[in-house]
């Protein structure tokens, strides 16, 4: 009995004093942990304060088209955010070695540096970001998410990071060999970097300051203007006869019927290219390039003639007030579409060639829209002012 108290009274010194060997042999430091926790929380903090309040329009702004948007930059933060989570988790298990990274706090210093170093860098493939969210809240939630876990790990493990080491080639230089505490630093410093660039995205002179760009002003002249231009259309030919539906001025011209038919196919293309442009994320960095509504006009109050786009050629398979059934019809939808949308059709655009960055947003789609069935109006009048128009 007294053999076996002595045994496990030996044991139990020997497992004390290896432990004790254990810390005091230990390079990581609780100051180094509060220190890594310390600029985790306040890196989220002031990333999250940052962005908080902005809308789909603000995230979505580009100072141009080759810089990254507020939502490419969360969507960026929450990727490496959940790279590094899983390279402190694997490389926790890799053998312990010491002494790799001599002058440990001189490289310290280096990695925090990297939050105002002033050469740009260019993300890796796995970290660019693929817009893949399309709200603020759900980009928060991705880095918060990987963030959240960071933070438990480092709160929690027992794991030296002065010991276990992250690798990368030769020609990174100081960056080659960086142990897990230095490579914790660079994240918090990554962070702080990026928070800086959103900062001067906002204070860009062409960020979007209240939000949306097209108004409830824009939207009442829209409705206005197409409720008129249907209105005229319906005055002039809703009283015709079939004869006057299909009388033509000359051989290649096009007839009453014609025309009113070109404007019923335009209603449609109009409106499946409106919803496609708004189902496309908005792009608000080219607005202030967009031409203006009186530009969009002009071209349709010209003389010169234009030519139809074969998709939009009357066939002629309608005979008379059919056409104008088609041409309300269509109006209609399109009527109900700028009533209802919520999507600011200012900075939402569909491609265009040979308008600034070959692109027109909606609302100029629908000025053009409302502008060419003036222009048609017109036509319609010239036809029965011809001196042979059927009385």
């Amino acid at each position: 009995m007294k053999l076996k108290l002595i045994f496990s009274m030996v044991f139990f010194v020997s497992i004390s004093y290896l432990d004790a060997q254990n810390l005091s042999n230990k390079l990581w430091t609780e100051e180094d942990r509060n220190e890594l926790l310390a600029g985790l929380h306040s890196t989220q903090l002031e990333l999250l304060k940052e962005v908080d309040g902005l809308n789909k329009t603000q995230i979505n702004f580009k100072p141009d088209s080759s810089k990254w948007s507020i939502a490419e930059v969360l969507e960026h933060l929450g990727t490496f955010e959940e790279l590094l989570q899983w390279d402190l988790y694997c490389n926790q298990f890799t053998p312990e070695q010491s002494g790799l990274t001599p002058n440990t706090k001189e490289k310290d210093g280096l990695m925090v540096k990297y939050a105002i170093d002033t050469v740009k860098g260019k993300a890796p493939s796995v970290a660019q970001p693929l817009g893949r969210f399309n709200e603020l809240n759900a980009l928060k939630n991705y880095f918060n998410y990987h963030r959240k876990d960071v933070i438990k790990w480092i709160e929690t493990t027992s794991t030296d990071l002065r010991k276990h080491y992250i690798y990368r080639p030769s020609e990174w230089g100081n960056w080659a060999e960086r142990d897990l505490h230095q490579y914790v630093l660079v994240y918090i410093a990554h962070t702080t970097r990026h928070t800086h660039q959103i900062q001067k995205i906002k204070a860009s002179s062409k960020f979007p300051k209240s939000g949306n760009i097209w108004t409830e002003t824009d939207r009442q002249y829209l409705l206005a203007e197409l409720e008129r231009s249907q209105k005229q259309i319906k005055e002039e030919v809703g009283q015709i006869s079939d004869e006057q539906w299909h009388f033509k001025p000359s051989p290649e011209a096009w007839s009453i019927s014609q025309v009113v038919e070109h404007l019923g196919l335009y209603e449609r293309i109009f409106l499946q290219e409106a919803w496609l442009g708004t189902e496309i994320p908005p792009q608000p960095e080219y607005y202030h390039e967009s031409l203006t509504d009186s530009i969009y006009m002009s071209w349709m109050a010209e003389n010169t003639g234009h030519q139809a786009p074969e998709n939009a050629i009357p066939m002629g398979y309608m005979r008379g007030k059919d056409n104008l059934h088609f041409f309300n019809f269509g109006r209609e939808n399109i009527l109900h579409f700028v009533r209802k949308t919520q999507k600011d059709l200012k900075v939402h655009f569909t491609p265009r060639a040979g308008e600034p960055n070959n692109r027109r947003s909606i609302h100029g789609l629908l000025v053009i829209h409302f502008s060419h069935t003036d222009r048609h109006l017109r036509q319609i009048k010239r036809i029965k002012a011809n001196i042979n128009y059927p009385k």
